[in-house]
């Protein structure tokens, strides 16, 4: 059987537990629905939402136990990094203003 894109998107967000989605499923429709449907493009944003919700992580040390907590943060960046090398080009998204040459 065949993923759905959500699903395919959810995987590389890695974000597939069910009773702890970091990314909502209406974000995910609405991430899909801005990148027209390019699972790639819509990661981008699925990871740039997860870099904003690891972003005031702190890493914690207690007695001989330490979490690195800011290594997730990291993680988001690169992966973010990643996937801003999928898009078609630098101009993708801005207006582009260029002459109109006629022919005579």
């Amino acid at each position: 059987m065949a993923l759905t894109d959500a699903e395919r998107l959810r995987g590389l967000l890695n974000d597939t537990d069910a009773d702890d989605y970091l990314v909502s499923d209406d974000q995910i429709d609405d991430l899909l629905a801005e990148a027209d449907g390019d699972v790639e493009r819509a990661a981008l944003g699925g990871w740039r939402i997860k870099a904003a919700k690891y972003a005031d992580l702190v890493d914690i040390t207690e007695g001989n136990a330490s979490r690195k907590m800011s290594q997730l943060y990291e993680h988001a960046k690169d992966m973010i990094k990643l996937y801003s090398g999928t898009r078609t080009g630098p101009t993708e998204g801005r207006t582009r203003i260029g002459r109109i040459v006629r022919g005579t």
